[in-house]
Formats: structure tokens, C-alpha cells, sequence
């Protein structure tokens, strides 16, 4: 199996790795600025291990012309959201020819993009289960910066789609040692988007600590606009809203914030804020896209909008 992974970020690197150990053939596709880095290789830390490994890509491709110069069984996008908008994703459709596009974007609205650029039995959408950072996040003693991560347990990456390419996608990455199933992607990713992210955004209100989320309105606030968001997600894909939805409480944002530290692996607190700091611009555009969605279908979003409000005052 030869795939393209586009973005080489810390999702691209750790699905390349899977990937190859699973026995696929990986290149990726990067922004001429990160060709050198890509093409010298990236230093891992597989879940587990304080000795890193270093990962180089088959190939490194910076253009649209250069991927149509070969030929791919799978494409991957493992990019952010607002990355995905732009005239390149046309043009990098229009040169992977006959390949299948995975998609690993979390946003309510990716699905209708794609859908209007690839055929159904073209495109496999996936749900990211694991959790990814460079390293070290806080003061761990480790050999050199590289990239690490966590697969939680009983959460394996889920794909959606035509069978083949997902069979293939499922086989290759357990394989290679990464949890891979199939399952229904897109409507588990809403769900716990709405959750997740409403909690990080308000987390980052309460100043990136989760003594901070506990106190004063934040917890009620993230509890609030994450059963707005659910109920928008699942008016938006046509699902219910499942058994996430007895999870929206205050309650359980607080009781999370004492479990994370417990369970995860690495500073959970620092890498949120870490990593959602980062990506900051995603959060933003998930949360106007609950907005803009709710409001088109008369659901309510007075929680979402004053957390979108707080969170701007945030970053003034």
C-alpha cells in the first residue's frame, strides 16, 4: 500500500510511523520551508519508551505536480481544519488521481467539502483516538526533542467507508501496532468534539489550569455549550445524541479534571494547553460552526456564544 500523508505535524508523524512498521509504503507532503526537516527524519517516542526512534518518510513531495508524478493507493490528511480551505486542496484532488482520500479532520463541515471534491467510495473518514506531543512537555529528562503520544486504552482509531480501504487501513495499522477498527468515525468524532473542545476552551478561559476550570463559571459554561454542541452535532449528521450526552454535566467536567492527571501518561494539564494552544484557531472554528449551524436550525446557543465571547477576551 503506498500513501501520501499530508502534514507531517503530530498526527502525520505518528500515523506514518504505524503505517510503515504495518508494512506501507509512506511518503509525505509538506510545505517546501519543512522539506529538509522531513527528509532528515523525525525523532519518536513510541507510547512506552524513553529511548526515541527516528522515522524517515520514503519520500518527500512539495507540490501538486510532484504527486501527480506517481501513483498513491491512499492519501491522508492530517492537518487542521482551517488548514484544509484553499485553493491547494483542489489541485492536490486533481493530481492523486485514482487514490483514496483519508480524511482525519475533525470539523463538523470537512465531511460536505470533501463529499463535494470525491466520490463515497473514494473517501474514508477516521476518528483520531490518540493523544500526541513533542516532548518533553514539562521538565522530563529525555535524550533529544521528538514527538510522542498515548493511544488510551479501549479507544481504537475508527474508520468509515468502503470496505477495501478501510479493511486495508485496519489491518495495516494494527499491524503496525496502532488500535484500528472499523466503526462510525464521524458521528463518535461530534460527539466527542463537543465535548472536548468546549472544555478546552474553557480551560483556556480559566487560564490553562484545571483548578482554574473547577472554580468560578467554567465548568457550568463548558458543561452548557457541550450539550449545545452536541445537540447541533447530531441535528447536523442526523444521529442522536448517544450516551455522551449524560456526560455533559458540571459535574463531570470536574470529576475529569481529577481523573486526567491519574490515567494519562504525561502532564495532561500541559500538554492541553500545549497542544490546544497551537491549534487554537480550530477551536475557534469549531465553536462559530455549532454557532452558525444552531442558530440556522433554531437550536439554542446562548452557552456556546458566551464562551466564544469569553474565550476572545481571553486572547486579547
Amino acid at each position: 500500500m503506498r500513501v501520501l500523508i499530508v502534514g507531517a505535524g503530530s498526527v502525520g508523524q505518528v500515523y506514518g510511523w504505524h503505517l510503515e512498521r504495518g508494512g506501507a509504503d509512506v511518503h509525505v507532503f509538506v510545505r517546501e520551508k519543512y522539506a529538509d526537516e522531513a527528509r532528515a527524519g523525525f525523532v519518536l517516542y513510541p507510547p512506552g519508551r524513553q529511548v526515541p526512534v527516528r522515522w524517515t518518510p520514503r519520500g518527500v513531495v512539495t507540490s501538486a505536480d510532484a504527486v501527480r508524478a506517481q501513483t498513491w493507493d491512499q492519501v491522508w490528511l492530517c492537518i487542521p481544519s482551517p488548514a484544509l480551505r484553499g485553493p491547494w486542496l483542489d489541485e492536490l484532488v486533481a493530481a492523486m488521481g485514482s487514490a483514496t482520500l483519508v480524511s482525519m479532520l475533525p470539523g463538523l463541515r470537512d465531511r460536505e467539502l470533501l463529499d463535494s471534491l470525491v466520490p463515497p467510495e473514494r473517501l474514508v473518514l477516521g476518528l483520531i483516538s490518540f493523544s500526541s506531543w513533542h516532548a518533553p512537555l514539562t521538565d522530563e529528562a529525555l535524550p533529544e526533542p521528538g514527538m510522542a503520544w498515548w493511544h488510551p486504552p479501549l479507544t481504537p482509531n475508527l474508520y468509515e467507508g468502503p470496505k477495501a480501504p478501510v479493511d486495508a487501513i485496519v489491518a495495516t495499522l494494527r499491524k503496525g501496532g496502532c488500535p484500528a477498527a472499523r466503526g462510525a468515525a464521524t458521528a463518535t468524532a461530534a460527539r466527542g468534539s463537543s465535548f472536548l473542545v468546549n472544555v478546552v476552551a474553557a480551560m483556556e478561559c480559566a487560564g490553562w489550569t484545571f483548578a482554574g476550570l473547577r472554580s468560578g463559571p467554567w465548568a457550568d459554561l463548558a458543561a452548557g455549550a457541550a450539550s449545545e454542541a452536541l445537540t447541533i452535532s447530531s441535528a447536523h449528521l442526523g444521529v442522536g445524541r448517544g450516551p455522551i450526552g449524560l456526560l455533559m454535566s458540571p459535574f463531570v467536567v470536574r470529576l475529569a479534571t481529577r481523573l486526567a492527571p491519574w490515567i494519562a501518561p504525561m502532564d495532561f494539564e500541559a500538554f492541553l494547553r500545549v497542544h490546544f494552544s497551537k491549534v487554537g484557531a480550530q477551536t475557534s472554528m469549531a465553536i462559530d460552526t455549532w454557532i452558525d449551524d444552531g442558530r440556522k436550525r433554531g437550536l439554542p446557543v446562548g452557552k456556546l456564544e458566551s464562551l466564544a465571547k469569553a474565550l476572545q477576551t481571553a486572547r486579547a
